[in-house]
C-alpha cells in the first residue's frame, strides 16, 4: 500500500495536492490516504453497482454505485479541507501576538530574520512550526522573501497572505517595520472582533434555520403522515363500500364519486425523509454562510441536522399518534 498513491492518475493526485499541503499532513501519510481512497472508491463503485443490478435496479443501480464511489472521493477531500481550515483558524488567532513579538524583537535591535525566528513560541501552536520552517529555510541559504512566500503556500489563510505581503513590502521599501507590524496586529484584532460581533448579531437567523429544519418541518410532516394514515384506515373500514355517492352523503349531486387517499403513508414517509435531507443540506450551507461567510463551513453540520430532523420525525409521529389517535380509534 506504500506506493499506491503513485498508481493513481496524475489529475487525481493534483486534485488533492493543494489541500494536502494546506492541511500540513506528512506527505507519506497523505499519499497513502489518497491512494487508499481512490482504490476504495473503485471497489465500492463496482461492488455496489453489481449488487444493485442483481436487485433489479438496472441502469439506476449503476448510477447509485458510481455515486457511492464518488462520495468516498468527496469525503476524503472534505477531510483535508476541514483540517486545512482548522490550521488556518488556529494561526489567525495567534497571529497578532506573534506580530507584536516580532515588532518587540526588531525594536530590541535584532535583524528581521532573527526577529521572526525568535518569535516562535510553543503557545503559538501551528504558527510556531511554520515560523521554525521559515527560519530553517533562511539558515539553509534561501532569501527571507522566498522563505516567507513558501510559508503562504502551506497555510490556507488570506489574513496571513496579506500580512506576509505587507512585511515583504516593508522590507523592500526600508520603512519602519516594527511600527508596521504593530499596526497590522492591531488591524487583525479589530477584524477578528468585528467578525465575532457579526456572528453574534446573526445568531438569530441561524437559530431560526435550525428550528425550521430540525423541529418545524419534521413535526408538520408527522401531522401529514398521521392524517394520510388516518384517512386510509377510515376509508378502508367504511361500511359503504369502495365508493361514496353524493346522494348517500346527503350532498345531492355535488359529489359524483369519492374515493380514498391516492397516496399511501409509506410513500409520504419517504418523501418526508427526502425533503428533510434536502432541507438539512441547504440549511447547513445557509448557516455556514451566515456564521462565517463561507458555505463550505456548514458542511460539517449536515450529519447533525439530518440525524436530528429524522429523529424528531419519528418522535413526533409517536407523539401525534398518542395525542390524536384516540379520536379516531387508532
Amino acid at each position: 500500500m506504500k506506493d499506491i498513491y503513485y498508481l493513481t492518475p496524475k489529475k487525481y493526485r493534483d486534485f488533492f495536492k493543494k489541500q494536502i499541503r494546506y492541511a500540513g499532513i506528512k506527505e507519506n501519510t497523505a499519499n497513502r490516504v489518497v491512494g487508499i481512497s481512490y482504490l476504495l472508491s473503485i471497489i465500492l463503485a463496482i461492488n455496489f453497482s453489481i449488487i444493485f443490478l442483481l436487485l433489479g435496479f438496472g441502469v439506476l443501480g449503476v448510477l447509485f454505485g458510481l455515486g457511492i464511489g464518488v462520495s468516498i472521493i468527496i469525503f476524503t477531500y472534505l477531510i483535508f479541507m476541514f483540517i486545512a481550515d482548522s490550521r488556518a483558524n488556529q494561526i489567525e488567532k495567534v497571529l497578532p501576538d506573534a506580530l507584536q513579538l516580532m515588532s518587540a524583537n526588531i525594536r530590541a535591535g535584532m535583524t528581521v530574520d532573527r526577529a521572526i525566528w525568535l518569535s516562535a513560541r510553543p503557545e503559538f501552536g501551528v504558527l510556531e512550526e511554520e515560523i521554525k520552517k521559515v527560519g530553517a529555510r533562511t539558515m539553509g541559504g534561501k532569501p527571507l522573501k522566498v522563505a516567507l512566500t513558501e510559508m503562504t503556500k502551506t497555510v490556507k489563510s488570506k489574513i496571513l497572505n496579506r500580512t506576509i505581503k505587507l512585511i515583504l513590502e516593508g522590507i523592500e521599501s526600508g520603512g519602519e517595520l516594527a511600527h508596521l507590524l504593530e499596526e497590522t496586529a492591531a488591524n487583525i484584532r479589530v477584524t477578528q472582533t468585528l467578525k465575532k460581533e457579526i456572528k453574534s448579531s446573526v445568531m438569530t437567523y441561524s437559530i431560526f434555520i435550525l428550528f425550521a429544519a430540525v423541529i418545524a418541518a419534521p413535526f408538520l410532516f408527522s401531522i401529514s403522515l398521521f392524517f394520510v394514515d388516518t384517512m386510509t384506515n377510515l376509508w378502508g373500514s367504511a361500511s359503504f363500500g369502495t365508493e361514496v355517492t353524493g346522494t348517500s352523503m346527503g350532498m345531492g349531486g355535488i359529489f359524483q364519486k369519492a374515493t380514498g387517499p391516492q397516496i399511501s403513508a409509506d410513500d409520504l414517509f419517504w418523501f418526508a425523509v427526502s425533503a428533510l435531507t434536502v432541507t438539512a443540506f441547504f440549511g447547513s450551507l445557509s448557516i455556514g454562510l451566515i456564521q462565517t461567510g463561507k458555505e463550505k463551513n456548514g458542511l460539517r453540520l449536515i450529519p447533525l441536522l439530518l440525524i436530528g430532523s429524522i429523529s424528531v420525525l419519528f418522535l413526533a409521529r409517536i407523539a401525534v399518534k398518542i395525542l390524536f389517535g384516540s379520536f379516531f380509534a387508532l
